[in-house]
């Protein structure tokens, strides 16, 4: 048995204008495709469904995150270009990363460098497979290429625990730098430092110089 409902014109015409509005306000993803909205919600899909599955199974890209999913030739794409400045920060991160890992290296064999964990000491891996950890954030831009600030440290440790490692961290640090050190790291991370695309080149071409004189020094085999 089919139920129908009859609508007066009054609310035929209100569904009608109710439809146009929809149609009006409807939101296209980046992809070019609709995104469907959802009713009596204040919250909305950002991206269709097809960069919403890629966003949930393909690595999590910047690109595919904001929908930018290119239909037509069937890959990511990204409209968003890095500043020559980050580019440099980049480098300089880099290089410094390398730097770190290589002076502080637990030990050298046969051209391969082995880092131990700053927080967990019993943690030997290669430098390849291990941080540069910051005792400060690389947020303080003071102290981002600051030796004493930093040391090898493993990567669960570097990156989902940072916090709660801090207190090892602390203390391990303090053990090696000593308490004078330590207390002139504390006192300059704060300091606000101007920073610009030449300074992090100067910071990449100075670091990359060290790094090429300790792997002649110590015959290393390279893994970048």
């Amino acid at each position: 048995m089919q139920i129908v409902f009859m609508l007066t014109d009054t609310e035929l015409l209100e569904f009608i204008l109710l439809n146009r509005l929809i149609m009006a306000n409807k939101k296209i993803c980046a992809c070019g495709r609709e995104i469907a909205r959802r009713f009596n919600s204040t919250i909305q899909n950002k991206q269709c469904p097809k960069c919403t599955l890629l966003n949930l199974t393909s690595g999590a890209t910047a690109a595919v995150k904001k929908g930018l999913y290119d239909k037509r030739k069937g890959n990511k794409t990204s409209i968003y270009k890095k500043s020559t400045k980050s580019i440099a920060m980049e480098r300089a991160d880099l290089w410094f990363s390398r730097y770190i890992r290589i002076k502080y290296a637990y030990k050298i064999q046969d051209g391969e460098v082995y880092c131990q964990c700053i927080v967990s000491p019993n943690v030997i891996k290669l430098a390849k497979n291990i941080d540069n950890g910051h005792f400060h954030s690389r947020g303080f831009q003071s102290t981002r290429y600051f030796e004493n600030n930093c040391r090898p440290q493993n990567r669960s440790s570097n990156r989902f625990r940072g916090e709660m490692d801090k207190p090892a961290f602390s203390d391990n640090l303090k053990n090696k730098i000593g308490e004078d050190a330590f207390n002139e790291l504390n006192l300059i991370y704060r300091q606000e430092t101007m920073v610009s695309e030449e300074y992090f080149s100067e910071i990449a071409n100075k670091y990359r110089k060290l790094v090429n004189e300790l792997v002649i020094e110590h015959q290393i085999n390279k893994w970048w």
